[in-house]
């Protein structure tokens, strides 16, 4: 903590042309005399310098410790003032040597003696100091709230950053981390139909499960509330609450309307759906979160029941799969692979560098596996698509998925709510390739052959549908100059989500109900990585 004298501009003669400030060894000058008093108002909350210096030190230490690559800590400070700036076009901050000048439309009216070297707490203290003295001089700084500010200035630092990189406000945060480790609610999704706020996924052993919500059910009120009129966050915020507590609801449904009293309970969303199709198990999995794994391990024993104690063949659908926590996503893949490297992290922090080897014991099924990816498909499921088809235990079937390939680490902001979410590591596929930028490449690229699963079928049986080149470029793409690096970019790259025959799903069949085409396609695919090809059960 510091201490900080602020001195009133109206409390000043008319002659005096400067103040000076000291804070924590921050030097601020303001210059000129025309700056007026402000008058209370009940606008945005003060900007407290202390607290925004605080979350500034979080943030510009946690950078320069976690992310892949070392930043200069000056030029997040001033990539942070060039944010905030953005909101008064008028505002600037100018690097003059060893000062920091802040100008009202080319105009000086603060400067700042910049810290020395690289200290993240000097800078940070600046930050705060500069954002203040422009906030002073600024009516739309002014009105701006604390939120804004702050996520303007973040948002610049993180464009200093790689693309995945990412600033997280308050309510972003809280919904991020309820995606990864569950929620307080009642276990459902809501959506608007007609204006009307309805129920548009109820999640399975839910307290709305086990209440008798349903798909489709329209919210009439929520806690004595009328719900028409009100947005879908407004809804949300009403069935939201502490844990263990109730909430009243009474919904709409068909000509009837229905109350309901419901339990709140931390709550972790549905990731993974099993389908039985043509003697196949379809298992879709949306994302990753803590459950991930144990769910999906649940749905193959409930699908092997359904099968009579045996699985012919498996499909995992990974398609806009966004991703999700790395160690479910590793976790998935080891239910299916026996032994060897799924993935390895190579970042610039110590612990950031890591290899994730399978675990014998654990291995669910040997059955023949099939995975379905698109451009939509990225980091998690990507780890998954590279870990199962790197290891020779499925063949990959669709578009080149979409290239994250880096793993974050999240820092919390506590001092405000929010989160920064920072690369610090890249992810590698078994073989040795980066899943950055390129992605994972199908075994049989689709986009190529339309919606027909038949057209892909026969190129496969004819010899037409070769895969040795394409793969084979994959793996050597670090020694491509930037024509043939762009080619394999352009290669097998399209959005390729379900359609109303979903070709991929039905070629995936197609091949998992005739073992030798299967055999084909899966030899081919080994081939094409440089490996001796296994037989699958």
């Amino acid at each position: 903590m510091f201490e900080f004298s602020r001195f009133s501009p109206s409390a000043l003669a008319p002659t005096v042309s400067w103040r000076r400030i000291v804070m924590a060894g921050i030097a601020l000058t303001v210059l000129g005399s025309c700056s007026v008093s402000r008058p209370e108002s009940s606008g945005p909350a003060p900007f407290a310098m202390d607290t925004a210096a605080e979350v500034f030190s979080i943030g510009y230490e946690g950078i320069a410790d976690l992310y892949v690559e070392p930043i200069p800590t000056q030029s997040l400070s001033l990539a942070a003032l060039d944010g905030v700036a953005a909101l008064d076009p008028t505002i600037a901050f100018v690097r003059r040597g060893e000062s920091l000048i802040v100008t009202d439309s080319g105009t000086p009216f603060a400067k700042f003696t910049v810290p020395s070297d690289e200290n993240a707490r000097d800078w940070a203290r600046l930050t705060s100091a500069a954002m203040a003295a422009a906030r002073d001089r600024s009516d739309i700084l002014t009105k701006a709230s604390n939120d804004q500010l702050f996520e303007a200035a973040f948002d610049a630092v993180t464009g200093k950053l790689d693309r995945f990189s990412r600033y997280r406000n308050a309510e972003e945060a809280e919904a991020s981390r309820g995606a990864r480790k569950g929620y307080v609610g009642i276990g459902v999704t809501i959506g608007e139909v007609d204006d009307t706020v309805v129920v548009a996924n109820v999640f399975a052993h839910s307290p709305a499960s086990t209440a008798g919500l349903r798909t489709g059910d329209r919210f009439v009120t929520v806690s004595g509330r009328p719900i028409p009129g009100l947005s879908m966050s407004q809804t949300a915020d009403l069935l939201r609450g502490r844990n263990g507590t109730s909430v009243a609801i009474r919904v709409a449904r068909g000509d009837a309307e229905l109350d309901f009293m419901v339990e709140r309970r931390q709550v972790i969303e549905d990731t993974v759906s099993f389908t039985p199709v043509d003697g196949i198990a379809y298992f879709h999995i949306s994302g990753f979160n803590i459950a991930t794994a144990t769910a999906l391990a649940d749905a193959i024993e409930t699908a092997k029941k359904n099968f009579g104690g045996t699985l012919t063949g498996i499909i995992l659908d990974l398609r806009q799969n966004r991703g999700g926590t790395l160690e479910q996503a590793v976790d998935v893949a080891d239910l299916f692979v026996d032994s060897g490297l799924l993935l390895e992290t190579r970042g610039r922090h110590a612990s950031s560098r890591h290899t994730y080897d399978a675990r014998f014991d654990d291995t669910v099924t040997s059955a023949p596996i099939a995975v379905l990816i698109d451009s939509g498909s990225a980091s998690a499921a990507e780890v998954v698509a590279a870990a199962l088809q790197d290891s020779g235990r499925a063949l990959v079937i669709g578009a080149r998925s979409y290239g994250k390939g880096t793993v974050q680490r999240i820092l919390e902001l506590p001092p405000i709510g929010t989160e920064l979410h920072l690369t610090w590591a890249r992810m590698h596929a078994p073989s040795g390739y980066t899943l950055a930028d390129f992605g994972v490449f199908p075994s049989i690229c689709t986009p190529d052959y339309g919606d027909d699963p038949e057209v892909s079928a026969a190129a496969l049986e004819s010899g037409e549908l070769r895969l040795s080149e394409t793969m084979q470029k994959r793996l050597f793409v670090t020694r491509m100059g930037d024509s043939d690096r762009q080619a394999l970019l352009d290669w097998c790259h399209a959005d390729h989500p379900p359609s109303t025959t979903d070709s991929d799903a039905q070629l995936a069949v197609r091949l998992l109900s005739d073992r030798r085409l299967f055999q084909l396609a899966f030899h081919a695919s080994r081939v094409a990585l440089g490996e001796r090809p296994k037989e699958t059960n």
